[in-house]
């Protein structure tokens, strides 16, 4: 199979290291990334132009641009004939996203937005437990995450974003959160800015109510300066419990055997001793594999369009 990769540098690098026994060609402008990239994972073609790449044909079109160019260049890819990835969020707006899904539709290919969360072995494994009634009928699940944003580039930008920290790293913790507690009833919450660099929001606390009754805490910042290790997520039930143990995290580097996202289980007061794998190459060979197989593909982009439309609920708020 054939892969072209819209953007090498930063995130597309753990990209790259996630594919697997495929031909890879990229789109990249910058020098410094193409000359440490085309050795590194053996690099067929460099296009410095994606109209002038998509004119070849490629089995999969990866791309990781900022937001606002997602629908415009799936669809494109889509028309070319290619199968499409797409970084996380699925767009900026709803009627992006629904276009996207459409368009798959109409040209007759694959679509997936690529969200390593969503394929975490931690997650996959609460989601197994939790179907199983491990700790009983579910009150709380307490979703978190905090750090300090201090970087430069387009993240800084509200329109590129399509706004701030929870459409950006929000979102894959609140797709967590919903694959816990499945469809909302309501949101109370709201974004504000704390403090970072950003043009958009950096702060968002809000809760949930789950139609099976569940609630769910949630909060995400990237304006939270020393911030103190927690569990990046705990499920309350009326027989037990599930969080994860951060002592356990893996690293994001490239290069590391096993990246996962979050660490180990402790299932009532217990080690679950989940099976680790790497989430990079899990959503892109999942995805491969439905290509391959004309499946369906490993992580719906209707799920990626229900994450989309909880952050943009909250910006509502």
């Amino acid at each position: 199979m054939k892969i072209l990769v819209v953007g090498a540098n930063n995130f597309g690098q753990k990209h790259l290291s996630g594919i697997k026994g495929m031909e890879i060609s990229i789109v990249e402008r910058k020098s410094e990334v193409i000359e440490k990239t085309v050795e590194k994972f053996k690099i067929e073609n460099v296009y410095s132009s994606f109209e002038d790449a998509i004119k070849d044909r490629f089995d999969i079109v990866d791309l990781v641009v900022p937001h606002y160019l997602h629908k415009e260049m799936a669809i494109k890819a889509m028309e070319a004939g290619s199968n499409v990835l797409v970084e996380k969020p699925i767009a900026t707006t709803l009627d992006d996203g629904e276009t996207m899904i459409r368009a798959s539709k109409d040209y007759g290919v694959k679509f997936m937005v690529t969200d390593q969360y969503f394929f975490d072995p931690s997650v996959r494994a609460a989601v197994k437990f939790i179907k199983e009634n491990r700790i009983g009928r579910i009150n709380t699940i307490i979703v978190r995450d905090q750090r300090f944003f201090e970087h430069g580039g387009w993240r800084t930008d509200k329109a590129q974003m399509g706004g701030g920290a929870l459409i950006d790293g929000g979102i894959h913790f609140l797709d967590t959160l919903l694959n816990f507690g499945g469809n909302y009833e309501s949101i109370h919450g709201k974004s504000i800015h704390g403090g970072s660099i950003l043009n958009g929001e950096d702060n968002t606390a809000a809760l949930f109510k789950f139609e099976n009754g569940t609630y769910g805490l949630f909060f995400y910042s990237w304006s939270y300066r020393n911030p103190p290790e927690l569990p990046a997520f705990e499920i309350i039930g009326e027989k037990g419990s599930i969080y994860e143990d951060v002592k356990s995290r893996t690293s994001w580097e490239v290069g590391t055997p096993v990246r996962t996202v979050y660490g180990d289980l402790i299932v009532n007061g217990e080690n679950a001793n989940v099976k680790k794998y790497d989430v990079y190459t899990a959503e892109i060979m999942e995805f491969a594999d439905s290509v391959k197989n004309n499946t369906e593909v490993p992580f719906p982009p209707e799920l990626a369009l229900r994450d989309l439309k909880a952050v943009l609920d909250i910006y509502k708020l």
